[in-house]
């Protein structure tokens, strides 16, 4: 794919605001300042998120030893 980077930042930046806003209104019951748990966990994902779309993208076929 010609725009796996672009599209694999793409992702990570979209799956670490999501993440981070969803961590952040789930602990704002338990913890006074959510934000500081919302954050780490949306760069943790958001990073997560790059590396395995990458792969995703930029992943070649083995060939195949079978003959079909």
């Amino acid at each position: 794919m010609r725009h796996a980077r672009f599209a694999s930042f793409a992702v990570g930046v979209v799956a670490a605001l999501v993440v981070g806003i969803a961590v952040t209104e789930v602990a704002a019951r338990w913890v006074f300042f959510s934000l500081f748990v919302g954050i780490p966990s949306g760069l943790v994902a958001g990073v997560v998120a790059v590396a395995v779309t990458y792969a995703l993208l930029t992943r070649r076929m083995a060939p195949s030893n079978s003959p079909e």
